[in-house]
C-alpha cells in the first residue's frame, strides 16, 4: 500500500511540474528571424537569343558604330580587335586588324582569339563556323532602323559588358546630349524629302536616315519600303522642304523638279559627307549632325543662304 501511495504522489508531482513548463514556454517571447532579401546580380544578361553569365574579358568588333559605343561606355580596353573601317577614337587604331564584315579575316581573328566578335553586318556562314569552333562567340546586332533602336543598341551593348543592373543608367547617359539636341530640332521643319540622288532615291521612314531626319519635321515620304520616287510623286508629294547630299547639286535632279516648292522658296539642305557618314554609322555624335541641319535651317530662314551655298559641303561642327 505504501508503495502505491508512493508511486501516486510521484506521479502527480512529474505532471505538475510537466504543467508549470508547459506555462513557461507559453508565455516566452517567440523570436522571429526576418528573411533576407535575395542580393541582386548583375549577371546572367539575356540579350536576344543570347545569355551572358558575365562581362567578355576581350572583344573584336568588325563595325565603326559599335566600337565607337564601345569605348564610349568605357570597355574600349576589352577591345583587342577592330574592322579596318573603325578609325574612331584614335586609340582603336592600335588594335590588331580584322579585315570587315563583308570579308573578315578569320584566322587574324583565331589568332587574337578574342572571347567575343561583334558585328552589325552578316557575316558568311563558313566563317562563323570556323570562328565559333576557335572558341569565340559571334554577335550579330541587327543594324538600328530608328533612333529609339539606337538608343536600345546602347543598352544592349551596355547590359552585355556592365550587367544588367547599371546598364539602363549608363546608357542614358552616353545619348543624353543627342537626345537633348534632337528636342531642339523638333518643328524646325515642316515637311521634308530626302533625295539621296538623281534618280529620286529617298529615304523614308522605315530607313535610319529618314527616321533620324523627321525629328525636324514631317517626311513627306512616309513609312513606305519604296527606294525611289517618280519626278510625278515627288511634285505631288510637294515638300517645304528639300534635303540633298552636298554632292549632287539641285541643278542635277529632273528639271521639272524647279516647280517644287522647296526649290522655289530656296528651302534647300545639303548634308555633308561627315553628316552623311554619322547617318550611316550612328552613335551619339548624331548629336553634332542635329546642330549642322538646324544651323543650316536657321540660315535658309533668315536668308544668308546663297543660290550656290550647299553645293560644296554644308557646315561641319565637331
Amino acid at each position: 500500500m505504501y508503495r502505491l501511495l508512493k508511486c501516486f504522489f510521484a506521479a502527480a508531482l512529474a505532471a505538475v511540474m510537466l504543467c508549470g513548463c508547459t506555462e513557461v514556454a507559453e508565455e516566452s517571447p517567440v523570436q522571429i528571424t526576418e528573411a533576407t532579401a535575395p542580393i541582386e546580380s548583375p549577371y546572367p544578361v539575356k540579350v536576344g537569343s543570347f545569355v551572358f553569365e558575365k562581362s567578355p574579358e576581350t572583344v573584336g568588333t568588325l563595325s565603326p558604330a559599335v566600337t565607337e559605343i564601345i569605348c564610349e561606355l568605357g570597355f574600349g580596353d576589352k577591345i583587342v580587335g577592330r574592322s579596318s573601317y573603325c578609325d574612331y577614337p584614335e586609340t582603336v587604331k592600335t588594335k590588331n586588324e580584322l579585315g570587315s564584315a563583308a570579308n573578315p579575316d578569320a584566322d587574324a581573328i583565331i589568332e587574337v582569339a578574342p572571347e567575343l566578335l561583334i558585328t552589325m553586318s552578316p557575316i558568311a556562314k563558313k566563317d562563323i563556323t570556323a570562328i565559333e569552333a576557335a572558341g569565340t562567340r559571334v554577335w550579330i546586332i541587327v543594324p538600328p532602323k530608328s533612333v529609339e533602336e539606337l538608343y536600345g543598341c546602347y543598352n544592349d551593348i551596355a547590359a552585355v559588358f556592365g550587367g544588367s543592373i547599371d546598364c539602363e543608367a549608363a546608357a542614358e547617359q552616353a545619348v543624353e546630349a543627342l537626345k537633348t539636341a534632337l528636342s531642339k530640332a523638333e518643328g524646325a521643319m515642316e515637311s521634308f524629302v530626302y533625295v539621296m540622288s538623281p534618280d529620286l532615291a529617298v529615304a523614308s521612314d522605315a530607313s535610319f536616315a529618314g527616321n533620324f531626319l523627321s525629328y525636324f519635321g514631317e517626311n513627306s515620304a512616309g513609312d513606305t519600303e519604296t527606294l525611289s520616287l517618280t519626278v510625278e510623286e515627288l511634285l505631288e508629294l510637294d515638300p517645304d522642304w528639300l534635303i540633298l547630299p552636298d554632292y549632287i547639286s539641285k541643278y542635277e535632279l529632273p528639271e521639272e523638279t524647279a516647280e517644287l516648292s522647296a526649290v522655289k522658296n530656296g528651302k534647300i539642305i545639303y548634308l555633308s559627307e561627315d553628316v552623311m557618314a554619322r547617318i550611316e554609322r550612328p552613335t551619339s555624335r548624331l548629336e553634332n549632325a542635329v546642330y549642322d541641319i538646324l544651323s543650316q535651317i536657321e540660315a535658309v530662314k533668315n536668308g544668308d543662304v546663297s543660290e550656290d551655298d550647299g553645293e560644296e559641303g554644308g557646315n561641319d561642327e565637331e
